[in-house]
Order: structure tokens, then C-alpha cells, then sequence
């Protein structure tokens, strides 16, 4: 689930430039810009002036747990202080200009701005007035996405048995998700979690699944499909916990059908992101957006479009968290096709949604975002209905997923993504195509 970015928020200035006095006041303000759009900002004791103080600032830094550096220009200042910080912290920074003619701040960033280009380091130079809320939202942007970057580097991706047979886009670059993104995989066969699963406690299991079949609206399913399904959620709990994994997919079609819906659904809602049909690559993109809502992803397909109405319908089979259920709230029943197990049914929630496809391997990763707003929808596909009136055109949409060979599973987050996205592609060097801003960013990555 999402957490806030932590940020190290310093100023750099020259004492004999003007209008450095005004600095504590402009640090406040920064300071107040960056908290107002979720950010975690620490600031730092002193601002940077002399080499002394940078070497303070920097050790400061260091021992801060950031993820993001916010440099503010107060006045025209030595370009090498921020270089140090960087190599110290080995973090992208986010710099900011200021008005003032007599300062220097807007030379001061520029300077840098050419230094840290040429020298190939992770930035982004930003410039306006502080209180200005615009400029500051593009700040954030930028910031949540090196974030998420960050975040992916060093994280274990659990893959729980093989793809689903005759889905060929959904073969994995194993290689390149961890040279691209940092993000490892962690390989189990179904046989190995199965044996883990058989031996969970009976009764554990059974408190597992009267916890979840009390707050359904209405249990269809077996006792004994519902006991069956929590061994497997306790079995890959403690799989997470032991081998600290950040998601898993599960190769759940067909042979799973009814039998991993309803553990998926539930790791989804503490927090572990989970995919089905094996397809890694929409695991990862659902971690990529748990980073940004509060609630869990939703896992689904492109079902039906309504051009008139511009609307869309995505759902998948019962795997969806109960978090995301509307007012009439879940049911528990058997997944449809199989009509066995349990899975999760209901139709989702209100509110702003991110639709988001990622797809790729060596050389080709890529990925289309586009937003729209939840609407009220009825049981109109046996799983986890969510209906969302696109921004733009569909057509629009459509016509970027053919040219860029887009595919199937598109993950959902309650939450206006898609700038941090296009932020997010931007420092991954991957493709990034938003019919909603009628922008494809990294064209030559394709």
C-alpha cells in the first residue's frame, strides 16, 4: 500500500549573493509545498554555502533513509556542492529555481542543470515561484517516481508455478525485469507451495476462512472449498514472510481455478500485491501503482466498451480485494466456468481510477496509462465488475494500444496516476504512451 516518499529538502546559496536572507522563509515555504502533495520532507539542519557544510549536509543526508533529494537555489551558488551530495547519496534530485533578479537563483540552476546532464546524473530542474501549487504537484511528480524506482530496486517478486498455456505474451524476461527495474524473481513450483499448504493447521486455516465468510454479504461456497483456500493464503503468507517478497503471481488458470482466487484477493487487501494467470508483468505493474493508493489494485480485463457513453468495463474472475466491493458489499462463491472453489465477487467501487497496461521483454517494455472516474455498476460480469468513464475518447486509447501492440490484462488503482507514471517511464527509459495527455514519452525506446 501506499507509503509517503521521503525527501531531503536542502538549500544551496553563495554568502555574497543577494537575497539569501530571505532564506529560512523560502525553506518553510518548500518545505510546506512539497508536505501539501503527500510527501514526507526532512530538512536539512543547515543550508549548504561552504565546502564544510556540505560535507555536514551530505553526512546528514546520507543517514536519512531517503528516496528523493530537493535541492532549493536560493541564490547563484558552487555547482560542485550538489554533485558531492549526489555522490554521496547516490540519489536523484529534484531542482528548483526561483524568481529574483538580483539573486542568481535562476543562473544558479541552469548552471547546474548543464553539469549534471553532461555528468549523466538522475535530475529534474524545475523553476517558479514557491506557494505556486502547480509547480510544486510537477515537484511531486517527479519525486513519487524515483521513489517507486527506488523502491523496485532490491525487491523479491515471488513466481508461484508456470504462465497460463496459449497466453505467449505474458513469457517473462527474467533477466530483464532485474536489469531494468532491480526487481528479482523469486521461482517456486505449485508442487512446492501445495506441499507447504497441506501442512498448515486445520484449525488456523478454518479461523482464516470464518474471518473473511463474515463480512460477505452472502457465502455460496463449501466449508470445506473455503478451508481448502485458506491453507493456501497461510501457506503463502508465510512464503512472503520467510523469503521477504513485495508480490507474487500465481499461475492460477486453469488447473487453480476456484483454488487461488480468494488467497489473492486477500493478500491484495494486506498489502502484497498478487496477479494471477502468471503474468509477471502485470504483477509488477501492480506494484508499481500500489504505490500509489491507498487501496488495493485491481486486477481485470478490458470486457466491454461503450463508445457512446465513453465507458469501459474490466473485471476478472473473483480475485479482486473486498476492499474495492461497493456499497452492496462481496460475495463468496464459486469462480464461474470451473463452478467450484471460492472466489470473490462484487462489483467495485466509486472513485478516480488509473488503468494501466505493462508489457515487454528485452528491449521493448512499455507501458499505457490512462485515467477515468469510477461509476456506479451492477453485477454485469460474474467477478469483479468496474465500470469507468474514460477522460478522453476511447478511440483515442485504442488507437495507441494497436500501434504500440499493447495486450489483456490491465491493472486498475484508485488514484490520478498518470503524471508520476509518465515520470516513472521517463527516468526508466522505457516507453511510456498517455492517450489522456496525447504524449508517448521515450518514442526512441520503442
Amino acid at each position: 500500500m501506499m507509503h509517503k516518499p521521503r525527501i531531503g529538502l536542502y538549500a544551496v546559496y553563495e554568502p555574497p549573493e543577494e537575497g539569501w536572507g530571505e532564506m529560512e522563509a523560502q525553506l518553510d515555504q518548500a518545505q510546506a509545498d512539497l508536505e501539501a502533495q503527500g510527501l514526507e520532507v526532512r530538512r536539512a539542519p543547515e543550508a549548504v554555502g561552504s565546502l564544510a557544510a556540505c560535507e555536514r549536509v551530505a553526512a546528514w543526508l546520507s543517514a536519512e533513509g531517503l528516496e528523493a533529494l530537493h535541492a532549493l537555489v536560493v541564490t547563484w551558488s558552487f555547482d560542485h556542492y550538489t554533485v558531492e551530495i549526489q555522490q554521496r547519496t547516490a540519489l536523484p534530485v529534484a531542482v528548483r529555481s526561483i524568481p529574483g533578479i538580483r539573486s542568481g537563483s535562476l543562473v544558479g540552476g541552469m548552471q547546474l542543470n548543464n553539469l549534471l546532464h553532461e555528468l549523466g546524473s538522475e535530475y529534474r530542474l524545475f523553476f517558479g515561484p514557491l506557494g505556486d501549487a502547480g509547480v510544486a504537484a510537477e515537484t511531486a511528480h517527479y519525486l513519487w517516481a524515483c521513489a517507486i524506482r527506488r523502491r523496485l530496486h532490491g525487491a523479491r517478486l515471488g513466481v508461484i508455478g508456470r504462465r497460463t498455456e496459449g497466453m505467449t505474451p505474458t513469457a517473462v524476461d527474467e533477466l530483464e525485469i532485474l536489469r531494468l527495474f532491480g526487481v528479482r524473481l523469486v521461482n517456486y513450483g505449485l508442487d512446492e507451495l501445495l506441499e507447504r499448504a497441506a501442512q498448515v493447521d486445520q484449525d488456523a486455516a478454518r479461523q482464516a476462512w470464518q474471518a473473511v465468510a463474515v463480512g460477505a454479504a452472502q457465502v455460496l461456497s463449501t466449508q470445506e472449498s473455503g478451508v481448502s483456500s485458506a491453507r493456501n493464503l497461510l501457506a503463502l503468507q508465510e512464503l512472503a514472510r520467510e523469503q521477504g517478497l513485495s508480490a507474487i503471481s500465481i499461475g492460477s488458470y486453469p488447473r487453480c481455478q476456484g483454488t487461488m482466487c480468494l488467497p489473492i484477493a486477500l493478500l491484495n487487501q494486506q498489502g502484497l500485491p498478487c496477479g494471477c494467470e502468471g503474468d509477471v508483468n502485470s504483477t509488477l505493474a501492480m506494484l508499481i501503482l500500489s504505490q500509489l493508493s491507498d487501496l488495493p489494485v485491481h486486477f481485470g480485463e478490458m470486457l466491454e466498451v461503450d463508445e457512446a457513453a465513453n465507458t469501459l468495463v474490466t473485471s476478472h474472475c473473483g480475485c479482486g480485494s473486498p476492499a474495492l466491493a461497493d456499497g452492496n458489499g462481496y460475495i463468496l462463491c464459486p469462480v464461474r466456468l470451473a463452478y467450484s472453489g471460492v472466489s470473490v465477487r462484487f462489483s467495485a467501487r466509486s472513485g478516480p481510477v488509473t488503468y494501466m497496461n505493462l508489457v515487454g521483454r528485452q528491449g521493448s517494455y512499455r507501458m499505457c496509462a490512462i485515467e477515468g472516474q469510477a461509476a456506479p455498476t451492477g453485477m454485469v460480469f460474474e467477478g469483479n465488475p468496474l465500470k469507468f468513464v474514460l477522460q478522453t475518447p476511447f478511440r483515442r486509447t485504442w488507437r495507441d494500444v494497436s500501434e504500440f501492440g499493447f495486450g489483456h490484462h490491465w491493472m486498475s488503482a484508485y488514484a490520478r496516476a498518470v503524471p508520476v507514471l509518465k515520470e516513472f517511464c521517463q527516468i526508466s527509459g522505457i516507453l511510456g504512451v498517455f492517450p489522456d495527455l496525447n504524449l508517448v514519452v521515450n518514442r526512441e525506446a520503442r
